[in-house]
């Protein structure tokens, strides 16, 4: 039996920066799925230390390393930074909840 562990990341709706674009998902380098504005991404992955990051075009987050235990489950929210990051290679942000 392989024991798996759970990545989910959501983007909240209150944002009209980059309403209409969905922001890609990076785990560990490769591009795992994407999210919409209101929508979340749930990952199946295997237990131990990933790093993730989120990406739009030239610009994304910084990568925040997540260590999943065995079977748990571990939410992100990606949100733009402000109007003023868009110029920037960090507009996006990754947090941790809970």
């Amino acid at each position: 039996m392989t024991v798996i562990a759970t990545l989910t990341v959501e983007r909240p709706s209150g944002h009209w920066f980059d309403r209409a674009r969905a922001y890609e998902i990076v785990v560990d380098g490769a591009v795992r799925g994407s999210v919409r504005c209101g929508r979340e991404l749930s990952l199946a992955l295997p237990p131990g230390t990933h790093t993730v990051r989120a990406k739009l075009d030239w610009t994304g987050s910084e990568a925040l390393p997540v260590h999943l235990g065995p079977g748990a489950t571990v939410r992100l929210r990606v949100e733009p930074r402000s109007a003023r990051h868009a110029a920037g290679r960090r507009y996006l942000r990754l947090i941790r909840l809970g």
